[in-house]
């Protein structure tokens, strides 16, 4: 499976967050600033500070001006846009050279983002992020984290965002990491079932011009949009049937637990499909999700329902109830339910 481009690099500023997602890659892991920062040599794409949230990090400033000073042409931040959104902080980022910024909004109101967020009036702040960043002239992308909670409510997304100048959107299946590997049941949705509602919302965005990815998804279940699929940090994995499917060299694969948690089923071999690159540039600010806790190999994973309903024991007939009426017994008729329950028709006898 092709890695993430190597043309956009990362700098992490370590894992210290002002939020609390509950889909969170890094879950479990100590939340700490990194000590040392290395800032790579200048390259074609530029270079995106990550977290954690770099918004905290009050080195970020400088070493972005350290960045642009270097050389670096194109420089981004990956932010949840709490911190960015006190008064004049994306305007001194943008002074500094800051060029991009990667914007986390997992919800089109304040309902819905702040509960994926843990972080009451986080939608608040990320939207003045946004309209600050674009104030000051700078190219906005965003990522929507697709939950079980998040994608019945994708629909409004589109024009939310289109409204706001942001250029490019990305719909991100969850990894099986940290909290959403802790929490999956109630945070990873059924592919089958979710991808539906994310790929109509990628067609609405592209009918308001918003170009719009989707990460995360086998191609199989990406049907006409399979093109728009954009490659991940490291392979996740493959069912059996995936080991002769054209596309699987290109594909995300599934995550182990997933299909150890639902199953195959979903899958079906399919072609194998060019990515569009038409629009290499946006899809080059989507760094990815960063660092991730470890694989919690000795985690349970519950069955799917369906193989679960297989597996129950059929132990025979269940045992009667106490007093049950056997199916010898003759059949009552409503005089009888009259005699039991005079109350129930007012204590008389109808005709």
């Amino acid at each position: 499976m092709a890695a993430r481009p190597a043309s956009r690099e990362i700098v992490a500023l370590g894992r210290a967050c002002d939020n609390a997602c509950v889909f969170c890659a890094q879950g479990g892991l100590p939340r700490e600033a990194a000590q040392d920062v290395v800032l790579p040599q200048p390259g074609a794409e530029g270079i995106t500070f990550v977290g954690g949230e770099p918004g905290i990090d009050p080195r970020l400033e400088g070493l972005v001006a350290r960045a642009r000073a270097a050389g670096q042409a194109r420089i981004g931040v990956q932010t949840n846009g709490r911190a960015l959104s006190a008064p004049g902080r994306i305007e001194a980022l943008a002074r500094a050279g800051l060029t991009d910024v990667h914007l986390s909004i997992h919800g089109p109101d304040a309902r819905v983002h702040d509960w994926h967020t843990g972080a009451p009036g986080s939608f608040d702040a990320a939207l003045q992020t946004l309209a600050a960043a674009r104030a000051s002239g700078l190219r906005v992308v965003v990522v929507t984290v697709l939950t079980r909670s998040s994608f019945r409510v994708l629909a409004p997304m589109p024009r939310l965002l289109a409204s706001r100048g942001v250029a490019a959107w990305c719909i991100d299946v969850p990894r099986w990491r940290g909290r959403a590997q802790t929490d999956a049941d109630r945070v990873v949705p059924r592919m089958a079932l979710a991808l539906p509602f994310a790929l109509h919302a990628i067609d609405a965005a592209e009918a308001l011009g918003l170009t719009a990815f989707v990460r995360g998804a086998p191609s199989c279940l990406l049907g006409p949009f399979a093109s728009r699929a954009l490659p991940e940090n490291e392979a996740r994995g493959f069912a059996d049937m995936c080991a002769t499917c054209p596309s699987q060299a290109t594909c995300t694969g599934v995550d182990g637990p997933y299909l150890a948690r639902f199953g195959a089923g979903e899958l079906a071999p399919c072609p194998d499909v060019a990515r569009d690159a038409r629009h290499a540039a946006l899809a080059a600010l989507f760094v990815g999700t960063g660092e991730m806790a470890p694989l919690r190999e000795n985690l349970a994973v519950h069955p799917s329902p369906e193989r679960a309903r297989v597996a129950l024991p059929v132990l025979g007939r269940p045992a009667p109830a106490h007093a049950e009426v056997p199916a010898s017994a003759p059949k009552q008729t409503g005089d009888a339910l009259r005699a039991i329950l005079p109350d129930l028709f007012g204590g008389t006898k109808r005709d």
